[in-house]
């Protein structure tokens, strides 16, 4: 994949968004908070060339089903 960009640094860029609209992230409620990172965490992924389907897995976002397809002693 293309981006550098974690799960975590996912998750902050969502709450910044969440910020910047004037709103505080520690008083919403849990609620709010995972209803605004469902439905911001995919325009993020779309926005950074993320999959919607790819998983982070050993620092890097692979297709999903993938990132155990080859052992390391089969790659190296």
């Amino acid at each position: 994949m293309v981006s550098t960009l974690t799960p975590r640094a996912i998750e902050r860029l969502a709450i910044r968004r969440f910020t910047d609209t004037g709103r505080s992230w520690a008083k919403a409620p849990a609620a709010t908070r995972r209803a605004w990172l469902a439905e911001t965490e995919p325009i993020i992924r779309v926005e950074h060339g993320i999959a919607l389907d790819a998983v982070w897995h050993g620092g890097d976002w692979q297709a999903p089903g993938q990132a155990d397809l080859f052992g390391v002693s089969e790659v190296a």
